[in-house]
């Protein structure tokens, strides 16, 4: 009797472990997909955008994995890929369009970016995407109800 009393309670805590385990990973990509993220440091700088310049940022989206924005001239696009049990996070090569503009050495820092990165961390309304443990690749603020402006 005891072994069955044993079972349950194992049974029933693995369970709830089981269950907590998933609600945890599915809050992990919260706030990640279909946010608005504005690029604010890349490489450990500061990126500040002149008056004419287009913001540079990046939508993960949730239908078909797909992510993509502005690169500061040349709009870009591909797929991504998020592990479920951790921060992992794979990109496809991207594709962009090929306008020639100022920003030109800039957009090709940026979107090295998604060749290198491996991982990512969500806080609050800030986003970094990182190689392994070191220091952040590229660094976002959430822009608050604007990725539902553009499709």
């Amino acid at each position: 009797m005891k072994k069955i009393i044993y079972l349950a309670a194992v049974s029933v805590l693995g369970l709830s472990a089981c269950c907590s385990t998933k609600q945890v990973a599915n809050n992990k990509t919260s706030g990640l997909q279909d946010t608005y993220w504005k690029l604010i440091e890349l490489n450990g700088a500061p990126v500040n955008f002149s008056k004419d310049q287009k913001e540079i940022y990046i939508i993960f989206h949730t239908k078909n994995n797909n992510a993509g924005g502005n690169a500061g001239c040349n709009g870009y696009g591909g797929n991504y890929e998020l592990n479920p049990n951790g921060f992992n996070i794979k990109f496809s090569t991207f594709i962009r369009t090929m306008m020639a503009c100022a920003e030109l050495p800039l957009e090709d820092e940026y979107l090295k970016v998604f060749e290198i990165a491996d991982s990512y961390y969500v806080y609050n309304d800030t986003l970094q995407l990182n190689k392994a443990r070191m220091a952040p690749l590229a660094r976002f603020k959430a822009v608050k109800g604007k990725a539902e402006t553009i499709k």
